[in-house]
């Protein structure tokens, strides 16, 4: 298998798992990330559209949803007038949480069968992959 072809089957089934075992079925897929990506002290709309790679306009109306249903809300920024924070809710905090619980079980149950040294590896090139994605991003 060749690095496209890796990469494509790594992303499919990660998505498969997301989607399957960790997304709260009254979430979307989009709405999930957005919600795992906002920090406690908030995030600019713009900054939350470039981490999902999205549209701003289609943050606009997946925020706007998360609002409407209790998960965030919108503040304008102190700073700039112009920009919009986007910050959890306590919905949306538990949420969180309940994201990150069930991904570490799933990253428990996929290396359950590897010694500490394997996982130990493992660990550190899933965060060498990751910051070469990240890398890709800053350059740009």
């Amino acid at each position: 298998m060749n690095q496209g072809e890796l990469l494509t089957s790594f992303l499919i089934d990660l998505q498969r798992v997301f989607r399957t075992k960790i997304v709260p079925k009254e979430l979307s897929y989009s709405q999930a990330l957005a919600i795992i990506i906002i920090p406690n002290e908030g995030i600019e709309m713009s900054e939350l559209a470039l981490a999902l790679g999205l549209e701003n306009s289609t943050v606009t109306r997946l925020i706007a949803r998360l609002e409407v249903n209790g998960f965030v809300k919108r503040k304008k920024s102190e700073k700039d007038k112009r920009a919009i924070i986007v910050f959890l809710k306590n919905k949306g905090l538990i949420v969180q949480k309940n994201i990150e619980n069930k991904s570490d079980l799933i990253g428990q149950e996929i290396f359950q069968n590897d010694n500490q040294s394997q996982k130990e590896t493992a660990l550190e090139n899933l965060s060498l992959f990751q910051w070469a994605l990240k890398k890709m991003f800053l350059r740009t």
